[in-house]
């Protein structure tokens, strides 16, 4: 990892307060250097009040003299004093107008749509999705979970399904002994998203337009389940009984293990990244075997998988409540935008290609996350409805 992206993902943790007090020291350390590093370790103190509601006062200090320090390594020195961290939302919001890809400081002033104008853009503002879910019985009966009350839903066999809260759905089987297996289906829509807790103890948390198809009971010598969309999974260990999920011409198959699955059909590559044990993945003749921190692409028209050491945050942002953008272009960011809020996106122009880094927290209204976009001067939005045109 180069100095540029070593800084910029201490600050990002920072901003989530994920930083280990000896980081902390270290980015601090590295702030104090010089005058414009000093001005925004003040901005982190008092919570980018001023910058958020006057962005334009952080660019003129901000300068390129500071990204220059970037590029080459900086000695660390021992500071006495860790600065607190308070937890604002603003900030986790505040960290992609600093943290974009070639720009961790702001080399230069970008465009800045007037406030005024950009109120008026945003008059039409959306909310963030939240825990929605329907779940269908294997004989077709359809129920909203978000309507459901906490408790009992029903029973299937010797399997009973229980809404523990909102947001968390739980099947347990009393006996396997003469079980009906029987299918059901949980599917979140855009907007939403659910946990559920399959019959042999694996969580699932599911994201928005995904869904999972499972047994009431797990028998015979494999767990099978079938997935549209994504999901993190944390498989309950059971050496007997593989644990296996399908996704679309994907095969990940666990004894136990935490990983996550990206298989929207909007995205170019399915996606494995593996936190925790040993997955083995295979597509036709094709097979690959993940260690933790890898992640396993495979191309929609197939060919041979990829294999890349990661950073699994990324991968998991969305569960933890943040949208996490490394390296990503801003199709890609946006996609993710219109599964979560559900919201059409409409480009003006031929989508810009720059590609953006930085957090923020995906329980901001619409807004929020596009207002931090256009600071970085990427892009402009108009929000009409449940509509986002994209502007140069």
């Amino acid at each position: 990892m180069n100095p540029k992206e070593k800084y910029q993902r201490l600050l990002n943790k920072y901003l989530l307060n994920e930083c280990t007090p000896r980081e902390a020291e270290e980015l601090f350390d590295h702030l104090k250097k010089d005058e414009a590093g000093r001005l925004l370790l003040k901005n982190l103190q008092s919570g980018f009040k001023e910058e958020i509601n006057q962005p334009k006062s952080i660019h003129p200090e901000i300068s390129q003299h500071v990204w220059k320090k970037l590029e080459v390594n900086i000695q660390q020195q021992p500071v006495a004093k860790v600065y607190p961290f308070k937890r604002w939302i603003s900030i986790a919001a505040a960290a992609i107008i600093l943290i974009t890809a070639g720009l961790f400081f702001f080399k230069s002033q970008p465009h800045i749509t007037p406030l005024a104008s950009r109120k008026e853009r945003f008059k039409n503002d959306v909310a963030p999705g939240s825990n929605k879910a329907t779940l269908t019985l294997a004989n077709g009966a359809v129920i909203a979970l978000n309507q459901a009350k906490n408790g009992l839903i029903t029973k299937q066999g010797q399997t009973i399904i229980n809404k523990v809260s909102n947001g968390l759905l739980s099947y347990k089987t009393l006996s396997s002994a003469n079980n009906t297996i029987q299918y059901n289906t949980i599917s979140t829509p855009k907007g939403g998203e659910y946990q559920v807790i399959l019959p042999d103890g694996t969580a699932v948390w599911l994201n928005a337009a995904s869904s999972l198809k499972f047994p009431t009971a797990f028998t015979g010598t494999e767990r099978d389940v079938e997935l549209t969309g994504e999901a993190y999974f944390e498989v309950a260990k059971n050496k007997a009984m593989p644990f296996k999920v399908t996704a679309n011409n994907v095969k990940v198959e666990v004894l136990g293990t935490h990983f996550n699955v990206n298989a929207y059909d909007d995205e170019s590559t399915l996606k494995t990244t593996l936190l925790e044990g040993s997955v083995k993945l295979s597509s036709g003749n094709e097979q690959v075997m993940l260690i933790p921190g890898q992640q396993g692409s495979l191309g929609r028209q197939g060919g041979n998988f990829q294999v890349a050491t990661v950073d699994t945050d990324d991968a998991v942002a969305w569960k933890n409540g943040n949208f996490n953008f490394a390296k990503e272009d801003i199709q890609s960011i946006l996609r993710k935008v219109a599964k979560w809020y559900n919201v059409d996106i409409v480009y003006q122009e031929n989508a810009p290609k720059k590609q953006i880094w930085g957090t923020v927290s995906k329980f901001e209204n619409v807004s929020e996350v596009l207002k931090m976009i256009e600071l970085t001067g990427v892009a402009h939005f108009e929000i009409e409805g449940r509509r986002i045109t994209v502007m140069k």
